[in-house]
């Protein structure tokens, strides 16, 4: 009884890993074969504006980035009052 149970146990094992292969073979070979890239992103704070890099980078990635600013809220009277108390520089390239 234990053997069989064990045995079952394998055999369940042993499809969900090959499932998981074939499922990211299947899944990264369009992409393998159209030579993407992968994103890769980084971010960077500040406390006032400032521009990144756009355009062609080393390693034929594209670069682009977007200004974040973040903000406190506080409640007044009512009211949500905001103000931008610094920025996050997100540079993504491709």
């Amino acid at each position: 009884m234990f053997k069989a149970i064990n045995t079952n146990f394998a055999q369940t094992a042993l499809t969900i890993a090959a499932t998981v292969v074939v499922g990211i073979a299947i899944t990264s070979a369009p992409a393998a074969a159209k030579g993407s890239r992968q994103l890769q992103t980084q971010d960077y704070h500040f406390n006032q504006a400032m521009h990144g890099y756009e355009g062609h980078a080393n390693g034929g990635y594209f670069c682009s980035y977007v200004r974040i600013p973040k903000r406190v809220c506080k409640w007044r009277g009512g009211r949500s009052i905001c103000k931008v108390r610094g920025w996050t520089l997100r540079q993504e390239c491709r």
